[in-house]
């Protein structure tokens, strides 16, 4: 039975590596009457572009706003994680952007379970790199699955389920945006399954795709391709998940290699120029030629190293 004795008032744990989760998720566990006990986050995870320089300004602003009394535990081996989760007696874990695969000895703890949110509708696009391949894939909606964690990655019975549109012009920002909208607008319901026992329903594994880490070779742009492929690249490569580090698209124009972080579509008329032939600036957008229109580069910076 849960520490607390009741079916609220439990002592929950969030285990992320997204400011925005924690920020988001502890206001809305609080208004609903949990204790937020901890927030746990993994030292030394590399390829997480919230735990850079940036991430942990971001994460520290975000901890001044929120309400206090909130512990931030940075553990540094996942085999050291059943000991710390151990001495803050959780009730429930919950889990959102966090890279560890918890060890059966971790969920065994909580007597209420742990509950993973996965940016899919699962089973489709189980693994580490869910909205990259969406983005990839040129879906035209991303999901988000609150399921039940068990033995293995994205595999456990489903809670809640829900989509958002995805149009061309949504940008990375927004797009995470949509995201923790449709998270928070899940919470509520999961917490009420949860409360009541529910097991959730088991996941088809017929319909099960896999989203595995992005091969390196994929950041390259080929300006000979369609000017909507190398937008889905760039835009697929902000959410990608890699083996070694992050890695944003990058091209090579008028001989340099640059890393290209953002793209939109040409709206004028196709001068029909050699794929690669930079057209025009905007201040710091270029328009460059792709393999059947141009394509203007948004934001972009040098490749280093």
């Amino acid at each position: 039975m849960p520490t607390s004795g009741a079916a609220s008032g439990w002592r929950i744990v969030l285990l992320t590596v997204a400011p925005a989760v924690a920020h988001d998720f502890t206001l809305s566990l609080r208004a609903q009457g949990h204790e937020v006990v901890a927030l746990v986050v993994p030292a030394g995870v590399r390829g997480l572009r919230p735990l850079d320089l940036e991430g942990w300004a971001e994460l520290g602003r975000l901890f001044e706003a929120a309400p206090p009394s909130l512990d931030v535990l940075l553990v540094s081996e996942r085999a050291h994680l059943t000991s710390r989760l151990t001495e803050l007696r959780p009730d429930l874990l919950l889990c959102f952007f966090f890279p560890w695969k918890l060890p059966p000895e971790s969920l065994a703890l909580p007597p209420l379970g742990a509950v993973n949110v996965h940016p899919s509708l699962l089973p489709r696009y189980r693994g580490p790199c869910p909205l990259g391949w969406a983005l990839r894939e040129d879906a035209r909606e991303v999901g988000l699955t609150f399921h039940r964690m068990d033995a293995s990655f994205d595999t456990g019975p489903v809670l809640a389920q829900g989509t958002f549109p995805l149009r061309d012009e949504d940008t990375e920002e927004l797009i995470f945006e949509k995201l923790m909208l449709a998270s928070r607008r899940l919470l509520p319901r999961v917490m009420e399954r949860v409360a009541r026992g529910d097991v959730g329903e088991r996941q088809l594994e017929a319909a099960a795709t896999f989203a595995p880490f992005f091969e390196p070779a994929y950041r390259d742009i080929d300006w000979h391709d369609s000017a909507r492929a190398v937008h889905l690249k760039v835009r697929a490569c902000r959410f990608a998940a890699w083996r070694e580090g992050n890695g944003d698209a990058r091209a090579r124009l008028q001989g340099r290699w640059m890393r290209v972080q953002r793209t939109r579509a040409w709206r004028g008329e196709d001068p029909r120029s050699a794929p690669g032939t930079l057209l025009a600036r905007q201040g710091d957008e270029l328009l460059v030629q792709c393999g059947d229109t141009p394509l203007w580069v948004v934001s972009h910076e040098p490749e280093v190293g």
